[in-house]
């Protein structure tokens, strides 16, 4: 994959990827998780943009589905919607510490992916409640949501490991976050 992006075509796509758009050029991205047959569940905030179309009108696809209609939280979206005409990027995990120091940051993460099914139980469990806690830019917002559904661990932001992607272009490391009620559940078992 590239250091910049991991661009990939349609086709190669399988539920469960972690998934990601650049948003302004390279500014930002936007992430999620591919739930299958076109289809993305995210997290988003009230004032962001990245909910897709439906903001400004309505797509009939995303129409259909359930949840769908939310404007900040757990929702979810079709593909085109989820990238906005951006290019489709797939995350990767699993790379080594030198791969993971030379790549942009927002793209990669050194930890191991769960299992397709628990990808996507916890996914649809986050989206069913709604409960992501509040989005916020820096210390809570899609990368987190999307890492979370893949690893089942919340960032560690307590100064003792590397950020994540793009929180970590403007702030330095703070106080660690709470967890959710998913987050606790998954650490009973």
């Amino acid at each position: 994959m590239g250091l910049i992006s991991n661009k990939v075509p349609r086709r190669f796509l399988k539920p469960g990827d972690h998934i990601y758009s650049w948003r302004f050029g390279l500014v930002y991205s936007h992430h999620g998780v591919f739930r299958g047959e076109g289809q993305v569940i995210h997290f988003t905030s009230a004032s962001s943009s990245s909910a897709g179309p439906r903001r400004r009108g309505s797509c009939s696809a995303c129409e259909l589905l359930e949840h769908s209609d939310r404007h900040s939280g757990v929702t979810v979206s079709c593909l085109d919607c989820f990238l906005r005409s951006g290019w489709l990027c797939r995350y990767e995990y699993g790379v080594s510490n030198a791969a993971h120091a030379l790549r942009r940051r927002g793209t990669c993460n050194t930890a191991e992916s769960g299992p397709v099914e628990v990808v996507l139980e916890r996914a649809e469990a986050l989206l069913a409640q709604n409960s992501f806690g509040e989005y916020h830019l820096l210390e809570n917002n899609c990368e987190d949501f999307a890492t979370f559904c893949k690893t089942g661990q919340r960032c560690n932001r307590n100064g003792t490991s590397r950020r994540y992607g793009q929180a970590s272009v403007f702030t330095l490391p703070s106080r660690r976050r709470r967890s959710t009620k998913i987050a606790a559940r998954d650490e009973g078992k």
